[in-house]
This record gives C-alpha cells, sequence and structure tokens, in this order.
C-alpha cells in the first residue's frame, strides 16, 4: 500500500464516491464484479463453483462480504489467484460502497423527516395541521390520536418556522418544513389536494386568516377543514370568502360565565370536545337509503340499540344551520349530520339503517 493511502484515507475516498453514486451505477457495479469474477472462474476451470448460477452467488456474496464459511473454494493455482488478486479486493470496495450507500439512505431518509424536506404528495386522505405552537399542538395531535375507532390517517405537521420534527417519536404523525403557505409547489408536497382533514391554527388570527385564503383553492371540496380564531370579525370574513371552512372561536369567557352561573359546566364542556375520556360528541352523516324520519324516533332507536345519546342535527357539513335538542316530530333525512354523545364512535355502516327505517 502507498504511504500516502492509509486506512482513514481510503474509507473517505469510498465514502466519496458513494455519496455521489447512483443506484443504477451501484447496482451495476454490483453485476459487473460478479459478471467478471464468473468469466475468470469460466478461464480457470472452476467447474465446482460456476456449476449452478445460484451456488456461484451464494458462494461470491460469501467472500465479498469476508464471512467466509468455507464450503466453497478455489480448486486450482488459478482460481486462486483470482479470489486472491481480484475477487477479494474488487467484492471488498464493492461491499463497503453498498453498505456505505444503504447506511446514507437511511441517514438521508432520517436527516429529511426531522428537518421536514421529504415529499408527502403520496398521502391520500391524510390529515394536514398548518399550526405550530408548544403546547396546544402536542394537545392537537392527542386529541386526534386518542379517538379510538379513528382512521389510519397520517398526520402531516405542516410549519414554516425554522425548526425541526418535534415528534420524531410518533410514528403517525410527520412534519413538512414549508417555504410559504401561498405556494402551490410547497403546498402539492404535502399533498394539500388530497387531504380530507384540515385543520388551521396560526399563531395569530392574521395568519390563520391568510392560511386559510391560500389553500382554499386547492382543498378537496369535500374535505373538512377548520379553523380557529380569537377576534370573531375575521371568523366571519373566512366565512363570507370560503362558507364551507368551519370556524371555531376562542370560548374561555362563556365557559368561565357558565361555570359561575352551572357548576361543573366547565367539566362537561371538556369532557364532550375530549377524545381522551369516556363519552364525548361525534357526528355521523345519515345515508341516502334513509327518507324522511322523525327525530323522536331516531333518538330511541340509536339509544336503546347503540347507547347513543343524540343531540342534535345540521342540513350543512359546517353546522350553520344546527338545531340541538330539536322536537320530537322535528323531521331528518338523508344527507343530514347526527351529533350525538356515545363512548366511541360510530360509523355508518356499524349501524343497521335498514332496521331503522
Amino acid at each position: 500500500m502507498l504511504p500516502f493511502l492509509t486506512p482513514l484515507k481510503i474509507t473517505k475516498i469510498i465514502q466519496k464516491l458513494t455519496r455521489n453514486m447512483t443506484w443504477p451505477a451501484m447496482f451495476g457495479l454490483i453485476i459487473m464484479q460478479a459478471a467478471i469474477t464468473y468469466v475468470l472462474f469460466v478461464l480457470a476451470n472452476e467447474r465446482a463453483l460456476i456449476e449452478h448460477p445460484l451456488q456461484f452467488f451464494y458462494y461470491n456474496m460469501v467472500v465479498v462480504s469476508t464471512v467466509g464459511f468455507g464450503d466453497f473454494s478455489p480448486q486450482t493455482s488459478f482460481g486462486r489467484l483470482i479470489v486472491a488478486f481480484w475477487q477479494i479486493p474488487s467484492g471488498l470496495i464493492v461491499f463497503a460502497s453498498f453498505i456505505g450507500k444503504t447506511t446514507q439512505l437511511f441517514i438521508d431518509i432520517a436527516r429529511k423527516n426531522m428537518n421536514g424536506s421529504n415529499d408527502f404528495s403520496h398521502l391520500t386522505g391524510h390529515i394536514l395541521l398548518f399550526c405550530w405552537d408548544k403546547h396546544s399542538t402536542k394537545q392537537v395531535i392527542q386529541l386526534i390520536l386518542g379517538d379510538k375507532k379513528r382512521h389510519n390517517r397520517q398526520i402531516l405537521l405542516c410549519v414554516t418556522e425554522d425548526m425541526e420534527n418535534p415528534f420524531p417519536e410518533i410514528d403517525e404523525v410527520s412534519f413538512a418544513k414549508l417555504d410559504s403557505f401561498s405556494d402551490t409547489q410547497e403546498l402539492d408536497r404535502v399533498g394539500l389536494k388530497t387531504a380530507q382533514r384540515i385543520i388551521i391554527d396560526g399563531s395569530t388570527d392574521d395568519e390563520t386568516l391568510s392560511i386559510a385564503l391560500s389553500i382554499a383553492t386547492f382543498t378537496d371540496k369535500n374535505a373538512n377543514i377548520t379553523a380557529h380564531f380569537f377576534d370573531e370579525s375575521k371568523a366571519k370574513l373566512l366565512k363570507i370568502h370560503c362558507p364551507y371552512i368551519e370556524c371555531s372561536i376562542d370560548n374561555s369567557a362563556q365557559i368561565m360565565v357558565r361555570s359561575m352561573q352551572d357548576p361543573g359546566s366547565s367539566q362537561v364542556t371538556e369532557r364532550l370536545l375530549s377524545t381522551l375520556n369516556g363519552a364525548t360528541l361525534y357526528s355521523i352523516l345519515i345515508p341516502d337509503l334513509i327518507t324522511d324520519t322523525s327525530f323522536g324516533e331516531l333518538f330511541k332507536t340509536f339509544k336503546q340499540r347503540y347507547d347513543m345519546i343524540l343531540i342534535g342535527f345540521s342540513k350543512d357539513k359546517s353546522g350553520n344551520d344546527m338545531s340541538l335538542n330539536p322536537t320530537n316530530d322535528a323531521i331528518v333525512s338523508a344527507g343530514y349530520h347526527l351529533y350525538y354523545i356515545a363512548n366511541e364512535r360510530l360509523y355508518v355502516e356499524d349501524i343497521d339503517w335498514q332496521d331503522i327505517n
């Protein structure tokens, strides 16, 4: 070995070559090493090593990986020279390059997951969170995952802040760092058009409004989109331009007053909104096969058969025409959204609608 080619320098050279090598080139190098070795063994008349292609592949992999089981070996002097001066040196280079390339692949995946540069355009039916707050975002994710019968939707946290993935330990949560919430290429990267659930909770009401208006044109019209505001006027402004987006308003003042007037009401509100403890609030869409039915009949049937308590209904998905505690003779039909309290979520297919109708 030349004095200036130390093992450390050789390792660095291999790492540099591996980093710049494409995967097709990597597999081409593996095939070339095996092919040359096979031809040399043919010339050396090493019949035992080349009798079956699978046997040669096994032997070559054992040699280049330095495992050396010893169950196969060259029998001729020429064959031993081939192993000593070609198969082992070339195999070590190829094997080291492959290990380095594979290691670099996993490092790149981990790095992209941490810095938010991964491409998520392949996702469908996922949940987008356009928000970041050290405390509230974590709570939002806990509440989503707390739904015992939630669909297995991937959660994608989207931010513009200069930060790394705050939830690397949660498999259901991915992380994307965007340059801007108004960049269409960035929105395509997070699969905006195919997302089925979207939460917008900016650091300020102005940011929330800006994000909502930016993404409104590109979202699936059937997607459930909600935006959180502190200022009711900003929420009303968004509803004018995007009536299908559901706006939630900070209600801390209302809860405080109700707690003063009706002790324990804050706990009721918390339980109705949380998926982490016992019964909570859900909604379900009445399927097309249901004709006009009285609310009272549905209330009785759902309570007796499914232990659900119906509390209201709405024709609009966003609840703009909500009717809470309606009369028993109020009529509901296909396409209405029912709101109920239950220990766990029920889907349309969990209910025998034919029997109800």
